[in-house]
């Protein structure tokens, strides 16, 4: 850590504490959550027999406003990616409209292992295909 401590100042907050999480995860932790990640992987495997692409949703709401996310935001509600995140399956969000507060609402489109290109080719047609990705979200001065 001999270098975060020296450029500390270049890391949010929020980075800092999430990686101090890091502390309370002891080695059998760390054991059990790999086996755990090797059954998810499995599971995942089973599931997309057959499929090229998963849709789901990324969050349950559209994004909230930058100045309303919690600090542990990891905790805060379910997180729809943390199965594709922890298995390393490839996985992109794009715009899929946007809310009542007239902030975007996504989806997640997951492949199998090291099928990027067709991730990538699943996510751009869909982004061609419909109007959101040219919108942007109004910016207000704080």
């Amino acid at each position: 850590m001999r270098n975060g401590r020296a450029r500390g100042s270049a890391s949010s907050a929020r980075v800092r504490s999430r990686l101090m999480l890091g502390v309370f995860v002891t080695g059998v932790d760390y054991v059990q959550a790999v086996r755990r990640r090797r059954e998810l992987r499995a599971e995942l495997q089973s599931a997309m027999k057959g499929l090229d692409v998963v849709l789901t949703a990324t969050q349950p709401a559209e994004a909230a406003k930058i100045d309303a996310v919690p600090k542990w935001d990891l905790f805060a509600g379910p997180n729809f990616t943390m199965p594709f995140n922890v298995s390393g399956y490839p996985a992109i969000s794009v715009c899929a409209g946007f809310g009542a507060g007239d902030l975007p609402v996504a989806i997640q489109l997951v492949a199998k292992p090291f099928q990027e290109p067709t991730l990538f080719r699943v996510a751009d047609a869909f982004e061609k295909a419909t109007p959101f990705r040219d919108r942007r979200p109004a910016i207000v001065a704080v």
